[in-house]
């Protein structure tokens, strides 16, 4: 007998990476709802936070939510688990971003944490770190789960070049220029970003496909997370995928998602010298052996066929 999953989101690397090639055997992943025909890609807003979708959906045994709900009402979410509660649907959860990347005030995201913490079954975060914090602001003890690779390494790059890339200056990226000039990286921002930012980037670009992406990244020796706040990084995990070092802020867990990792070293949150002095620190050490792959697909068939009482 297989079980039906309906992972929010299904289609994002993250969840993709939590299964094994080919799936498993007693386990069925949902795939994502089109929600917009144009762009069938596009997931969000996930039509599974609305009782009306609960109406006529077919049969689902887990409930495994990993981001996408700051959009919902403090209301709505609590709306959303007593729609689980009632059809006996157990929710796994992970908590990714204890704190809301693309959010200035973090209030109601961190009530909404809140709700979903006491609701869920089981709950995942992604560093020791994080699960202290979990504990500490909501009285939960959570399973650490390790980011699962998302993307295979490639060959090392030839270059010594640090790089730091600022995709569309969400709101927890640090936006002072002095920060950038006294990195010396090499700086890569899409084409609507800030001016006073845009004007000073070596690389103006559109966003990049998963493959350019990932061919730009390793030709760089190591890259810097400009980060002001914040939690984990898929991007951490992605370039030491790919065999680059990464410096990362010391605010958050970011240190804390790769453990005994050679190819990471924080620097002083906003210091853009200290910044650069991580920078060096890992050229100088370059290249630096490759973090383990955890294989999670276990850990989490594991928790998936226990919350639905087949094991």
């Amino acid at each position: 007998m297989s079980i039906k999953v309906l992972s929010i989101p299904a289609g994002h690397p993250y969840p993709c990476a939590l299964q094994p090639v080919g799936g498993w055997e007693d386990i069925t992943v949902l795939p994502d709802p089109v929600v917009n025909p144009d762009n069938p890609e596009q997931w969000w807003p996930h039509p599974a936070f609305t009782p009306e979708w609960w109406i006529n959906s077919k049969k689902v045994d887990v409930v495994h939510v990993h981001f996408g709900f700051e959009h919902l009402t403090l209301q709505q979410t609590k709306q959303f688990t007593e729609v689980l509660d009632r059809n006996g649907i157990p929710l796994v959860l992970t908590l990714h971003d204890l704190d809301n990347p693309h959010l200035t005030d973090q209030s109601n995201y961190h009530e909404q944490l809140r709700i979903l913490t006491r609701a869920a079954t089981h709950v995942f975060t992604l560093s020791q770190q994080a699960a202290e914090v979990v504990y500490r602001r909501y009285g939960r003890v959570v399973e650490v789960t390790p980011h699962p690779a998302i993307t295979k390494g490639q060959p090392h790059p030839t270059t010594n070049r640090a790089g730091v890339f600022l995709k569309s200056v969400r709101a927890n990226v640090i936006t002072d220029p002095g920060f950038y000039r006294d990195l010396g990286a090499e700086i890569y921002i899409h084409e609507n970003g800030p001016s006073e930012l845009t004007s000073m980037a070596d690389h103006v670009h559109m966003p990049m496909d998963d493959q350019t992406l990932h061919s730009t990244i390793a030709r760089h020796r190591v890259v810097v997370l400009p980060y002001k706040c914040g939690t984990h990084s898929g991007w951490l995990r992605m370039c030491r995928d790919l065999g680059v070092s990464v410096a990362v802020p010391d605010c958050g867990c970011y240190a804390s998602q790769m453990p005994g990792d050679d190819g990471v070293a924080t620097y002083r949150t906003g210091d853009g010298k200290d910044a650069a002095r991580a920078v060096a620190m890992l050229e100088s050490c370059y290249p630096a052996r490759p973090h383990p792959v955890p294989d999670v697909s276990g850990q989490h068939r594991h928790v998936y066929l226990t919350v639905a009482g087949e094991l």
